[in-house]
């Protein structure tokens, strides 16, 4: 079912892309299928993703929640547990300061709603204004912090790590504060009662921030067995599957686990603004990580965007059916709003890029501009990156000559390193490997962006600018179906360093001429042996489609409408 895709012709795509195919299944591959009972296919797949024994695949296949890691393995998270059960007792005011985007929505609410089930009456989620405040825990978020709620105890989710100095203040006001983050720890540690952040313990590194937050609700209850009867964490799997895919962290370990259950608890949700964002991003049946991506996410994400993301905390705590429907409309149109802003900026970005340089010649794009919405340069430099496959940083400068970029990279360049080297440019900088942000003043510039491309120069080889789609197998038209459809399924959820695996499809036969939909989309319908199956191709309508005889590269969906199998079509040969 499953064969080498070694026939294929060499040379580059039709989207420019070199496929990189894979060997026939091993021997050790059969071995696999036959002691574990599963399809060839489904062997084969395991084997490319490491799993050389019966026993870590059958775990890769069938995660547990009895399987979760330990939650006081990360440094100071009891600390923090029995800090908190301190608070909960004397009735103390908890302020949860969460970050504006879904990680950190997803993991206010989760905490909150925790610590409301076991007596914290006094403790209010908070998040910063994006546009006025800015990220994590700044001076002037903090400060309206206090002045509103006059917190005894604060817990920052999904930032604080990098804020020193905002803590000592808060100390300073009499706050205590805890950090649960998994953001790049900074030269200066905080003086926070606990910081639990996985990358001080080279353990669990892979979570988001919500994962961290079920793991501080978990100890929570191990250091107070008599309150598991008051909360069922099972019932919140469903807010942490959405901040875990929203963040794109890997999907292994404990984060496989918490996905592939939360998935199921979303279909089920106790909770009515997941329920209406469900209904009104017209999902049906068991949501996929495709769904939570581009269908939930980007709404959530929609109000944060635009400046103030209180309005999706409130969606995710409310208990109103009516209030929740309510909400996830106006998120609706707010994102509908998001996605004109975003295609306004995509397009004067583009044409400043290709106005100024060619991104042929170059390592890294650096792009500014005055008036560039903040809340959307991410995903146009996502955008961008994927365009041109080089590093992006997008810029927006505002009135005060001050600006807030947001980047994206390729493999074999790790933005937060190349900012560190950078740092004497910026005010102010922090986040992954992939994708970073950054404060900067609108005079160093120029003086950044030649900087950074000499960084990317250093780290790029020309192996790292060439994108490649890489291949699992090849299948043949005539051989798709239901049935291998649901074996693929096996290995879901998908995701980050657990990818949808990607084939090509020999032997097409186009029953008739490719049709276009939507603002840029197409589809192909393809004879599969007396049946027909659409191949869905999304966002690459301004390319020539393929034909008959042409090999297909796409991932297997499930078509809702007609309930059967279809192709996502990513490229094509010829």
């Amino acid at each position: 079912m499953i064969a080498s895709a070694s026939t294929l012709k060499p040379g580059l795509s039709a989207l420019g892309k070199r496929w990189n195919r894979p060997d026939d299944s091993p021997a050790e591959a059969k071995a696999l299928a036959a002691t574990l009972k599963v399809p060839l296919i489904v062997a084969t797949l395991l084997w490319q993703r490491g799993f050389r024994t019966p026993e870590t695949a059958q775990a890769f296949l069938d995660p547990r929640l009895q399987n979760l890691g330990d939650p006081f393995a990360l440094t100071d998270l009891q600390k923090a547990a029995e800090r908190i059960w301190q608070a909960v007792e004397k009735q103390e005011k908890i302020v949860i300061f969460g970050d504006y985007d879904v990680d950190g929505i997803t993991s206010s609410t989760l905490l909150w709603r925790v610590l409301r089930k076991l007596g914290a009456t006094q403790a209010v989620p908070f998040l910063p204004h994006r546009i006025e405040e800015g990220y994590g825990l700044s001076q002037d978020g903090v400060e309206r912090c206090v002045a509103e709620h006059a917190p005894r105890l604060l817990i920052a989710v999904d930032c604080g790590t990098t804020a020193p100095d905002q803590v000592d203040w808060l100390n300073k006001q009499g706050v205590e504060v805890i950090i649960v983050d998994h953001h790049a720890l900074a030269e200066r540690k905080p003086a926070a009662v606990a910081l639990v952040n996985p990358q001080q313990d080279g353990r669990y590194e892979y979570l988001a921030s919500v994962g961290l937050i079920f793991k501080l609700c978990h100890g929570l209850l191990k250091v107070r067995p008599e309150a598991q009867k008051k909360v069922d964490l099972k019932e919140y799997l469903d807010l942490v599957a959405v901040g875990t895919v929203a963040d794109i962290v890997p999907l292994v370990d404990d984060n496989r686990i918490f996905v592939r259950r939360g998935l199921v608890q979303l279909m089920n949700t106790i909770n009515p603004g997941l329920r209406a964002l469900c209904q009104v991003s017209q999902i049906r049946g068991t949501p996929t990580t495709q769904d939570v991506g581009f269908r939930i996410g980007p709404r959530l994400n929609a109000s944060g965007r635009l400046g103030d993301a209180s309005l999706s905390l409130r969606l995710l705590t409310t208990d109103s059916e009516e209030e929740a429907l309510k909400i996830t409309r106006e998120l609706d149109s707010n994102n509908r709003e998001r996605q004109g802003l975003e295609q306004t900026i995509l397009e004067e970005a583009q044409r400043v890029l290709l106005e100024s340089v060619n991104p042929v010649d170059e390592r890294a794009i650096v792009l500014a501009s005055r008036g560039w919405h903040v809340g959307v340069i991410g995903i146009v430099a996502s955008r961008i990156q994927r365009a041109h496959h080089r590093p992006t940083i997008i810029i927006g400068i505002d009135e005060n000559g001050v600006g807030k970029g947001s980047g994206r990279s390729i493999e074999g360049c790790s933005l937060v390193d190349g900012l560190t080297q950078c740092s004497e440019h910026l005010m102010l900088y922090g986040g992954h490997e992939m994708a970073a942000g950054l404060t900067i003043a609108e005079d160093k510039v120029e003086a950044f962006r030649g900087a950074f491309s000499q960084y990317a120069r250093t780290v790029l080889r020309e192996e790292h600018l060439q994108p490649t789609l890489e291949l699992s197998g090849a299948i043949e038209l005539s051989e798709l179906n239901t049935t291998l459809f649901h074996q693929i399924q096996q290995l879901a959820p998908f995701g980050r360093e657990n990818p949808e695996p990607i084939f090509v499809f020999n032997g097409t036969k186009c029953r008739r001429a490719a049709k276009n939909f939507g603002r840029n989309h197409f589809k192909l319908a393809l004879d599969i042996g007396g049946g027909e199956c659409e191949a869905v191709a999304f966002g690459l309508a301004q390319h020539t489609p393929p034909g008959s005889g042409h090999p297909l590269a796409g991932v297997l969906d499930w078509d809702d409408y007609h309930h059967r199998v279809q192709i996502r079509l990513l490229d094509w040969q010829g």
